[in-house]
C-alpha cells in the first residue's frame, strides 16, 4: 500500500494533492493562506537551529510541527492515510512526498508532529514509511543480493576524519561479512577525472556513499565538491554529471547513494542532488538536509547500515533503515530530522536477500586474507580461464632443450615455448614434437590436481569454463567437487574450424568419464557444467585418450583463426554467450604473453572483458604487469581488468577456508 502526497506552491499557500494506491484520489485543496510558504521556512529555521545545536525541538517548533501536521493532513487525505494504513495491516503504508520547488525540499516535512503527541513525528512513525518521491521514467526493481552488501565511500578533499568514522560505524557489519568494504576514493587527488575513471575501473557497489560538501550554482544546478586544484582552487562537478557517470551502475547493481553533508557544508545543498541522482536512476537516495557533527553521522551510519544489511534480514528495506536511524537519533536531539530519504519506486526495498548467504570476508592465516575483488567475484557466477599453472610447460621446455641441443641447435636460450616448439617441428617435424610432448608429460602424474585448481572448483557455477592445460586438472577437479552435477569436457579439433569436436561426460551421480559420440544438441547450462579444452593434450577419461595439443606459433596462430577470422565454430557461439556477459577469473595468464591477449580477443569477440573480472598473477609475474592489466593496456576497449598477485601455496588453503563456492 502507498500514498502519494503532492505539494506546491498555489497563488496565496501551500497546495496538496494526493493520490492512493487503490485508485484513491482526495479533492486538491490549499493551506496556510494566510502566511503561506512563509511560514514552512519559519519553521525550518526552527528545526535547523535545534540541529545544528544538537538540541530537541524547544516548545515553539514543537507547536509548529504540531499545527502544520493538523493542516496538512486534514479532511478527506486523512481519511485516505487511515484506511490505507488499516489496509497495509503487517507491512507498513509508504508515504511519499513529491515536493514540485526548491523552495518546499528544504521543509523538513519529517519533523511534522501529531497533534496530542510531543513524539508522533511523521518521519519516525511505526505506522508507516515516509520517503520523498522522485519522478522518473527508468524502470524500478530490487537488487538481488547473494552475499555482503558493497559499499563504495567517495570523500574528495581533506575528510580523513568523516571516512575514518563511516569505516568505523560499519566495522561490525564489515567483520560479519555483511558489507564489502570497497576500497574508498578519496583523497585530495579526487578531482573528477580521477573519481570517473575510478567508478569505471572498480567493482560495482551496492551503495556509493559520498562524504564532503554540496552546493548550488548561480543557474540554480545542485553541485558537489571535488578536492581542490593544485593551485588551491576549488573544483566542482554537477550532481547530473555524476548521476551519468553512475547510469551504467544503476541499470547493473549500484541501488542506493547516500549523501553526507560534513560539518560546513551548506544546509539544503544536497536536496536537489539527491532529486537529480534518483531522476538518474538510483532506486534510493538518503540525503543530509543539515550538516551533523560526526559522532552523530556514525551513529546514524551504523542504523541504516545494519537495518538495511543485517544478515537476518529476507530484504534490504532502506524506508524502515531510515526510520530506524531516526527513532535512534531522536532519543537525544532533533538531528534526526537531517537524514531524508528520496525514493523513485513505490516499495522502499531495494535489496532481495532471498537465497543469501553471508560468511565472514576471508579465513585467516595469520594475517592474510583474500583480496575484495576476488572475494566479491567468488561469491557470484563467473566464468573460470585457467592458463599455465602446472609444471607441464617447464618440464616440457627442459627436454625440448635438452632434445635440440643434442642435435646440433645450440642458440635456442631465452626462447618461448612456442617459438621452441616451432622450430623443433619445421626441423623435424611433429611427430617427433609429439612424441616428446607425451614422453615429457608422464613425468608428472596426471592424477595429482594442483591445489589451487581443487580449490577453484569449489566455487565454480553451472556454465562454461576454459582450461588451457594439457591435462584435465580442471574437469577432474570440478567433477570431483560438484559430484551431482553433469559435466562436460569438450575438445576441439581446431578452436577455428569446423571439425568435429571430441566430448568426454561425467554424468551427475556417475563415478567416470565417458565418451559422447555426438555433440549435445544443446545444454542445459543452469545445472550443467562445460569445460572447453582449446589446447588439445589428455582426456579426463580412466584411460586418458591423446589429442593434438596447441603447442607451435602456427599452432597458436591456426588454432583460432578458422575460415571466418577470429570467429568461433557455430556449435562454440552458443557455448559462450554467457563467458562473454558475466565476470572473469583469469588464473595463469599474461598480458604479455601474445597467446594470452590473442585468446582474450577471441573469446570476448574484439570487446572488453565483463566488469569485475580478476587476474590472478603469479609472484614471478613480470614488474609492472599488474599496472598494465589495471590499466587495459593491451586488450579491446581499454578493459581494465583487476590484477591480483597471490602465492598458490597461501591462495589454496585460504580458498578452503573461505567457504564451499556454490556447494553452501
Amino acid at each position: 500500500m502507498w500514498l502519494e502526497v503532492e505539494l506546491d506552491t498555489g497563488d496565496q499557500g501551500l497546495r496538496v494533492s494526493a493520490r492512493g494506491s487503490r485508485g484513491e484520489r482526495p479533492p486538491a485543496r490549499e493551506l496556510l493562506p494566510e502566511e503561506g510558504l512563509d511560514a514552512l521556512q519559519a519553521f525550518a529555521s526552527k528545526v535547523g537551529r535545534a540541529v545544528r545545536g544538537g538540541k530537541p525541538l524547544d516548545p515553539a517548533a514543537l507547536g509548529d510541527a504540531q499545527r502544520l501536521y493538523g493542516e496538512l493532513i486534514d479532511g478527506d487525505l486523512r481519511d485516505v492515510l487511515v484506511r490505507l494504513g488499516e489496509a497495509a495491516k503487517e507491512s507498513r503504508l509508504l508515504v511519499r512526498l513529491f515536493a514540485r520547488e526548491r523552495a518546499l525540499q528544504v521543509i523538513p516535512w519529517e519533523a511534522l508532529c501529531r497533534p496530542g503527541t510531543s513524539e508522533g513525528f511523521w518521519g519516525t512513525d511505526p505506522r508507516l514509511l515516509l520517503a520523498r518521491g522522485v519522478d522518473s521514467a527508468e524502470p524500478w526493481e530490487p537488487r538481488e543480493v547473494r552475499g555482503a552488501v558493497r559499499v563504495l565511500a567517495i570523500a574528495p578533499g581533506a575528510h580523513e576524519q568523516a571516512l575514518a568514522a563511516l569505516r568505523a560505524a560499519l566495522g561490525a557489519s564489515i567483520e560479519s561479512g555483511e558489507i564489502e568494504w570497497l576500497d574508498p576514493i578519496a583523497g585530495p587527488d579526487v578531482s573528477p577525472r580521477v573519481l570517473f575513471d575510478r567508478l569505471r575501473r572498480g567493482k560495482t557497489p551496492h551503495i556509493v556513499h559520498f562524504l564532503g560538501h554540496g552546493g548550488v550554482d548561480a543557474s540554480g544546478k545542485p553541485m558537489l565538491r571535488m578536492a581542490d586544484d593544485e593551485e588551491g582552487e576549488e573544483v566542482w562537478i554537477t550532481a547530473e554529471a555524476l548521476g551519468r557517470e553512475l547510469g551504467a551502475s544503476f541499470y547493473e547493481e549500484l541501488r542506493l547513494v547516500v549523501l553526507e553533508a560534513c560539518e560546513g557544508a551548506k544546509a539544503g545543498a544536497f536536496g536537489s542532488a539527491a532529486e537529480v541522482l534518483g531522476k538518474a536512476g538510483a532506486d534510493a537516495v538518503v540525503a543530509h538536509l543539515w550538516p551533523v557533527k560526526a559522532d552523530v553521522a556514525r551513529v546514524c551510519s551504523t542504523e541504516i547500515y545494519r537495518a538495511l544489511t543485517g544478515a537476518d534480514r529476507t530484504a534490504g528495506d532502506i524506508g524502515a533503515a531510515v526510520a530506524a536511524a531516526r527513532r535512534t537519533l531522536l532519543a537525544t536531539s532533533a538531528e534526526a530530522f537531517s537524514p531524508v530519504l528520496y525514493l523513485r519506486g513505490s516499495d522502499s526495498v531495494i535489496f532481495n536477500f532471498a537465497g543469501r548467504r553471508v560468511s565472514k570476508p576471508g579465513a585467516k592465516r595469520g594475517s592474510k586474507r583474500l583480496a575484495p575483488a576476488l572475494q566479491g567475484l567468488l561469491e557470484g557466477a563467473f566464468t573460470t580461464v585457467i592458463g599455465d599453472v602446472d609444471e607441464d610447460r617447464a618440464v616440457l621446455r627442459q627436454e625440448l632443450t635438452s632434445f635440440m641441443k643434442e642435435n646440433g641447435d645450440a642458440r635456442i636460450d631465452g626462447l618461448s615455448l612456442s617459438t621452441l616448439t616451432q622450430r623443433c617441428v619445421l626441423r623435424f617435424g611433429q611427430e617427433v614434437l609429439h612424441s616428446l610432448f607425451q614422453q615429457s608429460l608422464t613425468q608428472t602424474p596426471h592424477g595429482e590436481i594442483p591445489p589451487l585448481i581443487e580449490a577453484i572448483a569449489r566455487f565454480v557455477r553451472p556454465g562454461v569454463h576454459i582450461t588451457l592445460l594439457w591435462k584435465p586438472h580442471l574437469e577432474r577437479a570440478i567433477a570431483a567437487a560438484h559430484p551431482h552435477r553433469t559435466v562436460y569436457a569438450i575438445q576441439p579439433s581446431l578452436v577455428g574450424s569446423s571439425g568435429k569436436p571430441r566430448v568426454v561426460k561425467r554424468a551427475a551421480g556417475a563415478a567416470s568419464w565417458k565418451m559422447e559420440p555426438l555433440l549435445p544438441k544443446r545444454f542445459d547450462l543452469e545445472s550443467e557444467i562445460v569445460v572447453l579444452r582449446l589446447y588439445g593434450g589428455y582426456s579426463a577419461e580412466p584411460r586418458p585418450i591423446f589429442s593434438p595439443p596447441i603447442l607451435t606459433d602456427d599452432d597458436h596462430i591456426h588454432g583460432l583463426l578458422g575460415a571466418e577470422g577470429l570467429r568461433p565454430p557455430s556449435w562454440m557461439e552458443e557455448l559462450l554467450a554467457r563467458p562473454r556477459i558475466q565476470p572473469g577469473l583469469f588464473l595463469g595468464l599474461s598480458i604479455l604473453d601474445w597467446r594470452h591477449r590473442m585468446l582474450l580477443r577471441w573469446l570476448y569477440d574484439q570487446r572488453p572483458a565483463p566488469k569485475d573480472s580478476v587476474a590472478l598473477l603469479m609472484p614471478d609475474a613480470e614488474p609492472g604487469e599488474v599496472e598494465i592489466w589495471d590499466s587495459g593496456g593491451g586488450l579491446p576497449g581499454a578493459a581494465r581488468i583487476a590484477a591480483i598477485t597471490e602465492d598458490p601455496a597461501q591462495l589454496a588453503p585460504l580458498l578452503a577456508d573461505f567457504g564451499p563456492g556454490e556447494a553452501r
